[in-house]
């Protein structure tokens, strides 16, 4: 330290970066890091050092800022925030380098607010030894859409949505299809619902009223399949036409009465004219 004067100071700051830090380095001991956060440290002093040079500031106050920013240093640590920084700097400000004038105390107090308030995390993590912490990084690969193809090849809107209109009727014809299959296939008859006396002897008024009982149940039963059976024939007619419609290009408008026309084309019939003309009137509109 004694062998920093003010003409080696003065040399020093003439001198490139990179030389300048090892001729600065070699004034002072550095027994605070051993590994790579040395490096950090004795650039943080030369970058301090150079900028109260080219700020002007005489050459003992620039070595006496060359020593505070290097007890500045070891103390950027994780326990040290923002508050406690900000006083450290005051205290050693006003310890260190009691002769500044207000202008250079400004801008050098700036200076290592910029450097140690803005960088804070950075300079704590040096310090802290994140220099030597290994970072495992992950590549993650990112799937890209599909590129579309070009307007000549690609498909209609209005027949991608005729083309999907058909896939939905053709699904709903199946399963309309299939349920009708089903309804065809069972029983439509079961004698279950009628309760017959296993012990009772029957007589024949007794007989008379389970067969009764039993043809109401069947009437029943053979009335409710039927039923669904012509709504399902209604939904599958209802759906072929609508392909047919769609297949066509025409549109089909479902029947609110259940009634198809077999001529949905066909024009209307126009009412003959029912004005009558008044007699005895020309064209010209003069009495005979």
């Amino acid at each position: 330290m004694d062998s920093l004067t003010e003409s080696e100071i003065a040399q020093i700051a003439r001198q490139q970066r990179e030389a300048g830090v090892q001729r600065l380095s070699g004034h002072f001991s550095w027994p605070e890091f051993c590994d790579e956060r040395r490096c950090f440290h004795q650039e943080f002093v030369y970058d301090v050092a150079m900028f109260a040079a080219a700020r002007g500031f005489p050459w003992p106050d620039v070595i006496r800022a060359a020593v505070v920013a290097k007890g500045l240093f070891p103390q950027l640590d994780d326990g040290l925030d923002a508050p406690k920084l900000l006083s450290l700097l005051r205290d050693v400000l006003s310890e260190s380098l009691p002769n500044l004038t207000s202008v250079h105390r400004h801008e050098f107090t700036r200076f290592l607010t910029d450097a140690c308030i803005t960088r804070r995390r950075l300079l704590q993590a040096v310090v802290g030894g994140a220099a030597n912490t290994s970072i495992a990084q992950l590549h993650l690969e990112v799937q890209l859409p599909p590129t579309p193809c070009p307007l000549a090849q690609g498909t209609d809107l209005h027949v991608w949505e005729r083309q999907r209109h058909q896939t939905e009727l053709t699904s709903m014809l199946l399963q309309k299809e299939e349920e009708l299959k089903v309804l065809r296939q069972r029983s439509r008859v079961t004698l279950g619902e009628v309760d017959v006396p296993e012990d009772e002897q029957l007589d024949k008024e007794g007989v008379l009223a389970l067969v009764r009982a039993a043809v109401r149940a069947t009437e029943d039963q053979i009335l409710a399949s039927l039923t669904q059976e012509a709504s399902l024939l209604s939904d599958i007619l209802e759906l072929k036409l609508q392909q047919a419609a769609l297949t066509t290009g025409r549109l089909h408008k479902p029947s609110s009465t259940g009634h198809i026309s077999s001529h949905p084309d066909a024009p209307t019939k126009e009412k003959p004219h029912s004005g009558k003309t008044k007699t005895g009137l020309r064209e010209s509109g003069n009495a005979v």
